[in-house]
């Protein structure tokens, strides 16, 4: 949209065009604004080509609609959740975010269907990724794909593909404990299948991608182990593993794995999980107040900068347009040594 042509740069010290120059700038800037643009078309450095993907580059700033973005909704409150979804991914579109993650465990689909339909943004112009719960069987994953693409509003003819899908979790879910259900036997609600299993579900997600119903296909959370077998045996590149990523947590076997075999690994809780934010230590505020920026922005710029696309959760707009602002500052090789070191000052305190 024409909104993306606000970073051009100006006018200052150059010639005036003469009226044919002037005119003729103006129809071809007319024509690009009305032109369905692919998100990384204007700012290719913003991107990640993802190795065996039919379609376009993926944004490396994704906003995630999972239910923990939204600390006001109370566990397990989906109609709370499923709002701020919505109201998130219309606010991250209309500041040009174009890359929205969701998944099957997120319940946020339909939601983030609506909020694209609604922002008239061409189908082109976004990047969609959603995730099958696991290594469900070849069946089972087909029908989560045609599910997904219907509930975020994309079954047709002509707008029917995911540009990711990944398979979420390298275990399967009880079939009992799916709900929450508070009972003994699903304080463990997980079971690993075995090998098998997640290459007959790879198997579905090539056949998705030769069909062109998913674009891209890629893992999420498994470990060395298993992502090596499934490279090892996978007709077509496995494009992305997202994992959990931050200066606390960072997996550097997992990151050269990813690396040889040309696979993009992907941050989820790129500002810090489990062990907690990184946002208020001394080193993180430091680096920021050098750049003038956030301490936020810093570690996201940090992940970045190692190689590492990052999935953001917020419904806050301020934060949101800061989480896009990535690239007006860089980060020194010591400011990246500093941040990559504060998961070995952690574990010794």
């Amino acid at each position: 949209g024409a909104s993306r042509l606000h970073h051009t740069a100006g006018s200052e010290g150059r010639t005036k065009p003469d009226a044919g120059s002037r005119r003729m700038a103006l129809q071809l800037l007319c024509a690009f604004s009305a032109a369905d643009v692919p998100p990384c078309a204007m700012y290719p450095e913003r991107c990640a080509k993802l190795a065996g993907s039919t379609g376009s580059a993926m944004p490396l700033v994704a906003l995630g609609t999972w239910r923990g973005s939204y600390k006001d909704c109370s566990n397990n409150n989906y109609t709370c959740v499923r709002q701020r979804a919505k109201s998130a991914v219309s606010s991250w579109i209309e500041l040009d975010g174009t890359h929205i993650d969701t998944a099957n465990d997120y319940r946020t689909q339909v939601e983030v269907g609506e909020a694209v339909t609604s922002s008239g943004r061409q189908r082109s112009e976004l990047f969609l990724t959603t995730k099958c719960p696991g290594p469900m069987g070849f069946l089972a994953t087909i029908q989560c794909a045609e599910d997904n693409l219907q509930m975020l509003g994309q079954y047709g003819v002509t707008t029917g593909y995911l540009d990711l899908l990944l398979i979420h979790f390298p275990f399967i879910i009880k079939p009992e404990c799916y709900g929450s259900p508070s009972t003994e036997e699903c304080k463990m609600p997980y079971v690993d299948p075995g090998d098998e299993a997640r290459l007959e579900t790879w198997r579905a997600m090539e056949l998705l991608q030769r069909q062109g119903r998913a674009r891209a296909i890629g893992l999420s959370d498994y470990n060395a182990t298993q992502l090596a077998h499934t490279i090892a045996n996978a007709k077509q590149p496995v494009a992305v593993h997202q994992v959990e990523w931050h200066p606390l947590q960072h997996d550097e076997e997992m990151a050269a794995l990813c690396r040889a075999h040309g696979v993009q690994l992907q941050a989820w809780s790129p500002l810090g999980g489990a062990a907690g934010s990184v946002l208020s230590l001394p080193a993180v505020k430091a680096i920021a107040a050098a750049h003038g920026v956030s301490t936020a922005q810093v570690v996201l710029k940090w992940s970045l900068q190692r190689g590492v696309a990052v999935v953001t959760g917020t419904d806050n707009k301020e934060h949101m347009a800061s989480d896009l602002d990535l690239w007006s500052f860089k980060l020194s090789e010591a400011d990246l040594g500093v941040i990559s070191s504060l998961h070995t000052q952690q574990q010794a305190m």
